[in-house]
């Protein structure tokens, strides 16, 4: 809209939309809407957030829902107008030249609907009137005209259609929505509009879609060839599907993976299988080819605002996230997550592993080229979209799995994945990142042939970011994973302690399968055990002791399943068997007769005003047990330091929506497998550290970190409200034949797994069990906050920016600082949302005024 006439005439028309209750439904003066504006910005910026808020107000008590001088009737008609030309411009000759094109019209009524969409999703009382206008089957429209008061009926897609007032409660078609939809998908594979220029039989343009994958791929040896144009028109209707896809974001997290988002109900339930692959690979293909860069030169990937190839990219792969971790209700097929759990071709994995590790090692170019170095180039924007899709995949398609550890592919993502882990590890606002790791590396670890792999000498270290490197290392990829494993326990802020269950279950999972497990490595297992064990730490909270419980039972894997492998592990647990005899005698009265004492002496020392443990005066009254020895002042035969050592089924596994039934069982937890073995009352009062989304730190829970506990903090706070009771000291002896079913204290566990620390091997190892991540409503909650936090962020377009978002919270943040990275602070966002989503309460309805004039970013809730 070059002229400012023009754009003030359609500011105009913008006001008397909101204004004027007497404009005829069948006047031209709609089709101004889509004539006038000539760019997106157009649309953007000319229709403010008070102009769309106008059309959705609630109607008055005193006037009909669907009466004409309702502001929101002019809506409704806007709304059957720009899908009625939609349908129009796509099936017949709408113009007196059959050869002029159609794109302006197409682009602007997709625009106005993009603008409009939110405002309607982030009002709560237009709830039952967009069930009804958008996903009931479609039935005649009525207008009144306000000088005779004369009821009219029409089809609202085709204003001059009327129907008689006895046929107005006829089924005129599917649901608006459903129709909208096809329609967007139709133009995604549209000649002359998102494909290049084909003309019919006549030799006038084609007016039929044609499904074809986009890029040469998978499922296509060669492109279409879109030019430039056709991808800006793409990347137009993609951004229209997000928005109506984007339901989700004014939901809670807690009932977010319950809600039936109906846009996403219909397109990962459709049966058209031509239309559900050449989407899948349209979109996967699109954004796997982005520069493939074989040189190694930079890759640039931050002008998602000047380049309208990678807006194109970006929002492929978030519309293809969107789809594939969709939980269809009541365990439906997702048919996208299917198709993705469908492919099988090693040539496709091949070009997947390839696309994939182009966009994650951008940042650490010299990992996989021992002749180069690091580069120091920003992480790609799509970094973190990139790790859920590999997570996708990983988990729905099991030959995927097997071609990535077949081929050793899977240690070269291990380094990336670790990389991304240990780079965030320190920044609170991308804990989701971490999470997502963590995640990913235990969804791998429970493959046999992963751990097998894992022994493989790690023999480029120095080729790796400084963040990755490990000081004087020596060994394999299981000495590497474990020690950087080792860093995220016991190294990184308090807001990770929720992660602790899910890497000691990695280490747990390869721990049957590790051999030649160096002497750094065998004491970084042994000071978490030291760690684990001591009294401030076990009696900080009612299971604390699980996470020690889950630590001695990968130690006790090493020993039984590789005991003549592993005579470094063994000399160490021989050196440190005071510990785990202290451990052995473990009493409540001895344990807080130590922390007493310690307490004293930090007190006299001056190091900080002491605090009695409010434990002390728990219930005590049960005959007094054998005081414990104290384990900080255990001798050892030596020291153990850190330092330098001597020398197809179709259906995903797990897939989202076939434990979407599970998690109703326990709504309040995502639980691994390594927690089974707790009480169904335990495991109500989690803390933090035991499951894999912590509650809320507000609430009056605390542990002790590792962290503090390896860098001497010695200001612990204690848990007002656990007391050790009768049953939390002498509990059920554990059962050496199933652990996973028992509830255990550390006493007896250890007593019962370690009475004779190393013995010789049994003759007949016992079963190896996998501790396996389980999704939850919880958890669904998590993962779809992460996801569309970022794509609310990485939108150039700020189509949610300002509205009234619920999934996660927002606040504006300062241009200059979001100038800073490629995408801002997009790398980050998502990463903090949620995360504490048990019993999650949002201030204010979710934080929607981020203001539209700079980027946005998530903060922690």
């Amino acid at each position: 809209m070059g002229a400012s006439e023009s754009k003030l005439a359609f500011k105009e028309d913008i006001f008397r939309l909101a204004g004027d209750e007497n404009i005829p439904i069948d006047s031209q003066w709609w089709s101004r809407f889509l004539q006038l504006p000539e760019t997106a910005e157009d649309v953007q910026n000319l229709w403010s957030a008070n102009d769309l808020r106008s059309l959705t107000l609630n109607t008055p008590a005193d006037r009909p829902l669907h009466s004409q001088s309702s502001p929101r009737k002019n809506a409704e008609t806007l709304i059957y107008r720009t899908i009625g030309r939609l349908h129009a411009l796509q099936t017949r000759r709408v113009y007196d030249d059959p050869h002029a094109p159609i794109t302006l019209e197409v682009l602007n009524g997709v625009r106005v609907l993009t603008r409009l969409l939110p405002y309607i999703y982030e009002a709560d009382h237009l709830n039952d009137w967009e069930a009804q206008f958008f996903w009931a089957p479609r039935k005649p429209a009525e207008y009144v005209n306000p000088k005779s008061g004369q009821k009219k009926y029409f089809d609202g897609l085709n204003e001059t259609k009327t129907v008689p007032e006895q046929q107005k409660d006829a089924v005129l078609g599917p649901p608006l929505g459903e129709q909208l939809l096809d329609i967007l998908i139709n133009y995604l594979f549209f000649p002359n509009f998102t494909l290049p220029p084909r003309n019919d039989d006549n030799g006038l343009p084609e007016l039929k879609p044609k499904f074809v994958v986009w890029q040469s791929g998978i499922g296509a040896n060669k492109g279409v060839g879109m030019s430039k144009e056709n991808e800006r028109n793409a990347m137009e209707v993609l951004r229209l599907l997000l928005a109506l896809s984007s339901r989700a974001m004014y939901l809670a997290p807690g009932i977010v993976a319950e809600k039936d988002v109906k846009p996403l109900t219909y397109l990962t339930t459709q049966s058209d299988r031509q239309v559900i692959l050449n989407t899948l690979c349209s979109l996967l293909n699109t954004v796997l080819k982005y520069h493939q860069n074989p040189w190694g030169f930079s890759i640039d990937l931050s002008a998602a605002n000047k380049d309208s190839k990678q807006a194109l990219v970006t929002y492929s792969l978030q519309f293809l996230l969107v789809l594939i971790t969709y939980p269809v209700p009541n365990n439906g097929a997702n048919e996208f997550r299917k198709a993705l759990g469908r492919l099988h071709r090693a040539e496709d994995f091949q070009f997947i592993c390839e696309g994939l590790r182009q966009i994650l090692m951008q940042p650490t170019s010299g990992i996989f080229r021992p002749v180069q170095r690091l580069t120091n180039q920003p992480a790609a924007p799509i970094a973190p979209e990139t790790l859920s899709l590999f997570w996708e995949l990983l988990q729905c398609n099991k030959r995927f799995r097997s071609y990535l550890i077949d081929t050793d592919r899977a240690k070269d993502f291990v380094v990336l994945v670790l990389y991304y882990a240990v780079e965030a590890k320190d920044d609170p606002s991308r804990q989701g990142i971490v999470r997502m790791c963590v995640f990913i590396l235990q969804t791998l670890s429970v493959e046999e042939k992963f751990g097998k792999k894992l022994n493989t000498p790690f023999t480029f270290q120095e080729t790796l970011p400084p963040a990755l490197q490990i000081p004087n290392f020596h060994g394999s990829y299981a000495d590497f994973l474990i020690g950087h494993i080792h860093t995220l326990l016991t190294g990184s802020n308090r807001g990770l302690e929720s992660l602790h269950p899910a890497l000691l279950a990695i280490i747990n999972n390869i721990a049957p399968y590790v051999q030649d497990l160096q002497r750094a490595t065998s004491s970084m297992l042994l000071n978490a055990f030291v760690s684990m064990s001591q009294p401030s730490f076990l009696l900080a909270n009612e299971t604390n002791y699980v996470l020690l419980f889950s630590l001695l039972d990968a130690m006790n894997a090493l020993l039984e399943h590789q005991q003549e492998e592993n005579r470094r592990f063994v000399d160490a647990v021989v050196r440190s068997r005071k510990r785990f005899e202290a451990l052995r005698d473990f009493t409540v009265d001895g344990a807080l007769e130590e922390l007493d004492r310690s307490t004293k002496e930090r007190k006299d020392a001056g190091e900080f005003a002491g605090v009695r443990s409010p434990i002390r005066n728990a219930s005590l009254d049960s005959a007094r047990a054998t005081r414990s020895p104290a384990l900080s002042n255990v001798p050892e035969d030596s020291a153990f330091a850190i330092g330098d050592d001597e020398d197809e089924d179709d259906e995903a596994t797990p897939s989202i929506s076939s434990h979407a039934s599970a998690s109703v069982a326990v709504p309040n937890d995502a639980l691994p497998l390594q927690s089974r073995s707790m009480s169904e009352k335990a495991r109500g009062k989690q803390p933090a550290g035991l499951s894999s989304f912590s509650r809320s730190t507000s609430q009056n829970t605390s542990t002790t970190s590792l962290h503090a506990l390896n860098t001497h903090t010695s200001n612990t706070t204690y848990n007002q409200s656990f007391s050790p009771t009768a049953e939390w000291r002498g509990g059920p002896r554990l059962s050496t034949s199933d652990p996973s079913t028992n509830t255990t204290t550390p006493a007896t566990a250890t007593t019962a797994k370690h009475a004779d620390l190393v013995g010789a091997p049994p003759s007949s190892p016992s079963e190896v069990k996998v501790q396996t991540f389980r999704w939850t409503a919880r958890a669904l909650g998590w993962y779809a906050s992460m996801l569309w936090g970022w794509v609310y962020a990485a939108d150039p377009a700020r189509v949610w920016a300002g509205t009234a978002v619920r999934l996660f919270a927002v606040r504006a943040q300062r241009r200059e600082v979001s100038l800073k990275s490629p995408r801002g602070a997009v790398d980050a966002v998502g990463d903090t949302i949620a995360r504490r989503i048990g019993g999650l309460s949002l201030p204010g309805g979710g934080g929607g005024g981020g203001g539209e004039g700079g980027r946005q970013t998530m903060r922690e809730v």
